[in-house]
């Protein structure tokens, strides 16, 4: 089955309050290290903000 980033959107919009529904979608790769850990800091540097995955 194939999704869309407007697909995803809109199942957020019912089920999520206003304020949690995603702004974008983004398809990719995500970037991992050599032991299979995922990169945040290289998530942090494509989304152009040192915040923008803060936990």
């Amino acid at each position: 089955m194939e999704v869309t980033p407007a697909d995803i959107i809109a199942h957020c919009k019912q089920h999520l309050a206003g304020f949690k529904v995603p702004r974008a979608i983004v398809f990719c790769e995500l970037p991992k290290t050599s032991t299979g850990k995922i990169q945040k800091f290289e998530l942090r540097k494509q989304a152009g903000s040192a915040s923008a995955i803060d936990v």
